[in-house]
This record gives structure tokens, C-alpha cells and sequence, in this order.
């Protein structure tokens, strides 16, 4: 299998992280790319010219990492990340969406920052912001919902979306006045997943 991948994405991140946690990691050809600069090999997979993308080893495309890691969870070995049953598939992926919405609200951060061309924080930036920020202290109350030992989707998707903040915007030092969020988030740091794909 190909996967197409940039270090600083933390959605190519979280593949990684699934793959690893799957015990498939080694079965993946990885192509990192940079995605801002359309390389040809990149968007003849993905025409939206984004990582990750999956070239599965019978020739399947598979973009955007939510399709990637259900796929990934499925052919690997051990316990599912996305269980099957209707209610634990739900708990999972209530955990899921509000951490998958807390990384694309940093990254659209970001994003907004490097290409607004105009000096001082971007309307759109701060308002994505304080929605994290919003989010951060909801999660705050419900840290005993995420597990360390034994990490589902939800779990792995929080820990990589904290992992970006800390990354690309240390500056909204998340830690402060969240210590139940910042013990889990250190705890699930010291899996093998999460210390073998460190952002760059």
C-alpha cells in the first residue's frame, strides 16, 4: 500500500497513528509530498491535491482520513478503534467528531494565518480559536470518557489534535486551568503510536 503524507498534517498523523496501533505500519510505502505545491504524482491519486490519500495494494484510491483509518482499523489485526456495535460505535464517534472538529478548527487557524496576506490575527483565525478554546474547556469535564490503556478512534483522534496545538499553536497554552486534559494527554503520549509519529 502507498500513502501519500506530509509530517506537519494531522490527519496524515492520525493514518500513522492507527496504522501503528493496527500493527500494519510496515505494510505502508510512505510518499511524503508537500500538498501546497500540487505535485503531479500526488494529484494524479488525489485531485483535491490533499493528504492523506491510500493507494490500496489491489489499486483502490482512498482519500480523507476518517475513510483511511475505518480502512486501516478493519484490515489490521487486534481490537477494533471503531467497533461495530450500534452503541459503542456511537460513544466512539461522539468522541470522534468533537476531537476530528477541534483539529480542523486549529488547522483552519493556521491555515487562514499563512495565507492572509494582511497583518494582525484574521477574523476568521480568532474565531476558529476561541471555538478550540470552547471545546478544550467542554473536554475538560469529560475527560473520564477517554481511555489510554486501551484507545478507540475518538481517543487517538484527541490525542493528535492536541498534539497540533501544541505544535502549530503553542501561543493558546491549552494546559492552563485543563489539568484533567493535560494528565490524559501525557499519559496517551507515551504510547508507541504516538512517540513513533512525532510532527515535524
Amino acid at each position: 500500500m502507498k500513502l501519500y503524507l506530509n509530517k506537519p498534517s494531522p490527519y496524515a498523523r492520525l493514518v500513522m497513528v492507527v496504522a501503528h496501533e493496527k500493527g500494519i505500519a510496515r505494510r505502508l510505502q510512505l510518499e511524503w509530498t508537500d500538498p501546497w505545491k500540487n505535485p503531479p504524482e500526488l494529484c494524479a491519486v488525489n485531485p483535491f491535491s490533499r493528504v492523506p490519500a491510500l493507494v490500496t495494494d489491489d489499486g483502490a484510491v482512498m482519500i480523507d482520513s476518517a475513510c483511511i483509518c475505518d480502512y486501516l482499523d478493519r484490515l489490521g489485526g487486534g481490537r477494533a478503534l471503531l467497533p461495530d456495535a450500534l452503541e459503542e460505535r456511537a460513544t466512539v464517534l461522539r468522541k470522534y467528531g468533537k476531537a476530528k472538529t477541534l483539529t480542523d478548527a486549529a488547522f483552519g487557524a493556521v491555515i487562514e494565518r499563512r495565507f492572509n496576506p494582511a497583518g494582525g490575527e484574521p477574523a476568521l483565525s480568532a474565531r476558529w480559536i476561541s471555538a478550540a478554546n470552547a471545546a478544550l474547556d467542554s473536554m475538560e469535564g469529560e475527560t473520564a470518557a477517554f481511555q489510554t490503556a486501551s484507545p478507540d478512534l475518538g481517543d487517538l483522534a484527541l490525542a493528535v489534535g492536541l498534539g497540533y496545538l501544541d505544535f502549530r499553536l503553542k501561543e493558546m497554552a491549552w494546559r492552563q486551568n485543563r489539568p484533567n486534559l493535560a494528565g490524559w494527554f501525557k499519559a496517551i503520549g507515551t504510547r508507541a503510536s504516538m512517540q513513533a509519529t512525532p510532527h515535524e
